[in-house]
């Protein structure tokens, strides 16, 4: 698995929409400070290395206003990312961000072992049992000390926390948006 998740404290803005030549980084939570700077939640192990490398952009939630973010600067602290771009001196300007998807061109990725995937593939899938029991989307990453959970909201609007271990999943496709898992006796009772 490649890790890339960061705490998130709001909903992913849009799960339905997906460009696959394009990996989600992360996502503007909110504005911090006066002059411009904003909070990133990573979705990456390691936040200070979404500030090297090319090809950065910002994308609203709907992805169809897109913003050049070249120049990223920040420091990782304990509530995320706090990064500035060139071209955003002031608080509302960085506010007007909130929910905008931090992305990098695929193709600026080495390539992925048959066995990994990207954790911010991962948002937007939908979510049931091998029993067919539907449970609903992945809406946020998280990760804990056993490894990545999966917040999966249900049309009810009820989250439920998914662990993403191998022995749970029984179906990852990537392709057609979806993950099966083989939940074990009173995980979804929690």
């Amino acid at each position: 698995m490649t890790e890339a998740p960061g705490f998130a404290d709001t909903k992913f803005a849009d799960t339905n929409f997906v460009d696959t030549n394009f990996v989600d980084l992360g996502r503007v939570l909110r504005p911090h400070g006066v002059s411009g700077a904003f909070i990133i939640s990573a979705y990456t192990e390691n936040p200070a290395a979404i500030l090297e490398g090319a090809g950065l952009e910002l994308w609203s939630p709907d992805g169809q206003t897109r913003r050049p973010a070249e120049g990223l600067s920040g420091r990782v602290t304990t509530v995320g990312l706090i990064a500035r771009i060139p071209g955003i001196s002031r608080r509302e300007e960085a506010a007007a961000l909130k929910g905008w998807r931090l992305v990098r061109p695929r193709a600026l990725f080495p390539p992925l072992q048959d066995d990994e995937v990207y954790w911010a593939d991962l948002l937007g899938l939908t979510v049931s049992t091998t029993s067919g029991l539907a449970l609903g989307r992945v809406e946020n990453l998280m990760e804990a000390g056993a490894g990545l959970i999966l917040a999966v909201t249900g049309h009810d609007g009820a989250e439920r926390l998914i662990p993403f271990q191998p022995g749970l999943i029984a179906d990852l496709d990537l392709a057609g948006r979806r993950l099966v898992i083989d939940p074990p006796p009173g995980l979804l009772d929690l």
